[in-house]
């Protein structure tokens, strides 16, 4: 009976585990699954485990979405928006958590209404902008777009980082002869590098399947993301669903690879920020 009270608690929680990993992983093998079924197969056994294994789909969507220039686009748009995001929002943020100015604490507080608001709602005046700036249809416009609405959110992961570290080594660095610019780069940011890589995972993911603005910016085939690309896919009157579960699998290939590789970091920096903040 001992036992039993011991390790109940343990069971229950393993139990409880493996029910949700069930419920997030079931989705993804469900697709990949149907991604190699034909077209016939996918109504008849739509559940089950193909009986032929149809691997020509891949290269079928990845030749009639054009997946390679798509995929191209993707990954300009989301290395770009990152490498603009992260130095805007490290130094926003420790100017905010780290200096003392007037009117501190009211900056902060309109920033951080932006996460407040939903993206869609800013759909039209984003358009209206880029289009008097000439940014629309054009991927340095979509770069833009997409490092600004993610000023909000990092400021706030970065800032529960910077105001946590002691104000000790700043001091010690600057009476050794380094400037404030110094201190920052040479001794905050290294210190930081979890919350970094946080905020770089969950916007980067997000840029990368971004749909939303992708489609209300650009209008040039040839300049269109991934997602968008998988919309291709779904026709007015017909869809091809081994062929569009194929492209999907496609897509979501690369943003796992890079969860799995930083996941260490990833863990290490919602764990930080969840008792810095």
């Amino acid at each position: 009976m001992t036992n039993i009270k011991k390790y109940a608690p343990k069971l229950l929680g393993f139990v409880v585990v493996v029910i949700f990993f069930v419920i997030c992983a079931y989705p993804i093998v469900w697709m990949v699954l149907c991604s190699l079924k034909g077209e016939g197969e996918f109504y008849t056994n739509i559940w089950g485990i193909p009986e032929t294994f149809m691997f020509e789909n891949y290269l079928k969507a990845w030749q009639q979405g054009e997946l390679g220039q798509k995929f191209l686009n993707s990954f300009i748009v989301t290395v770009g928006a990152i490498l603009l995001m992260v130095p805007v929002n490290c130094c926003a943020a420790y100017a905010i958590g780290r200096l003392k100015f007037k009117y501190r604490s009211i900056i902060y507080i309109y920033l951080l209404m932006g996460i407040m608001i939903p993206s869609g709602v800013l759909g039209i005046p984003t358009y209206q902008v880029a289009l008097a700036l000439g940014l629309n249809n054009s991927l340095i416009g979509l770069i833009l777009v997409y490092a600004s609405g993610s000023i909000a959110m990092g400021i706030f992961i970065m800032r529960s980082f910077f105001i946590s570290l002691p104000q000790g080594l700043e001091e010690a660095a600057m009476i050794d002869g380094a400037t404030r610019f110094q201190c920052f780069t040479r001794v905050i940011l290294p210190l930081a590098k979890p919350g970094i890589v946080t905020q770089i995972i969950f916007s980067g993911l997000g840029y990368w399947n971004e749909y939303y603005y992708a489609n209300l910016l650009l209008t040039d085939e040839s300049l269109r993301t991934l997602p968008v690309a998988a919309s291709n896919f779904m026709g007015r009157h017909n869809i091809e669903y081994t062929t569009l579960f194929a492209a999907l699998v496609i897509i979501t290939i690369p943003a796992i690879i890079v969860y799995f590789v930083c996941q260490k970091s990833f863990v290490e920096g919602l764990s930080a920020g969840a008792m810095k903040g």
